[in-house]
């Protein structure tokens, strides 16, 4: 069986629409690399709950600023670090204001805010997280 996760992209329009991203950067024994918000999905939990979870834990934004969520209909498969099998579903939240972040610091030791994709994309470790914020772009 496929070890389950879930990448979720947040954003945030501003007044004229324009779409800023949320990005986390790992901590040090993690790697010290951009990212979306990502996580495990627990045994019993469906995607989209590991998904309102982890947005919870990582960045401290409740459910109540969430505007809206959408399963963006895009999967990857991979072997993680440890050799399992991997399969992630990607989900959007838009939010409804840019609430204050509180990162977990035993995972990451910054977050920012960017509109910019080919900043985004300069950041960004894996080509997963810029396929997810690419497809938030342009169809959304």
């Amino acid at each position: 069986m496929n070890k389950r996760k879930v990448q979720i992209a947040i954003y945030f329009a501003s007044q004229n629409k324009v779409k800023q991203f949320l990005l986390l950067k790992t901590n040090k024994a993690r790697g010290l690399f951009w990212q979306n918000v990502t996580g495990g999905v627990e045994e019993f939990e469906s995607f989209k709950e590991a998904a309102i979870r982890e947005v919870k834990e990582e960045t401290g934004i409740e459910e109540k600023y969430l505007e809206s969520i959408t399963d963006l209909d895009l999967d990857f498969q991979f072997t993680d670090q440890w050799g399992n099998d991997v399969l992630e579903k990607v989900f959007c939240f838009k939010i409804s204001i840019k609430p204050n972040i509180v990162i977990d610091p035993s995972e990451h030791c910054e977050y920012k805010w960017s509109s910019t994709f080919s900043y985004m994309q300069s950041l960004i470790k894996f080509p997963s997280n810029i396929s997810s914020i690419k497809k938030v772009m342009e169809s959304l």
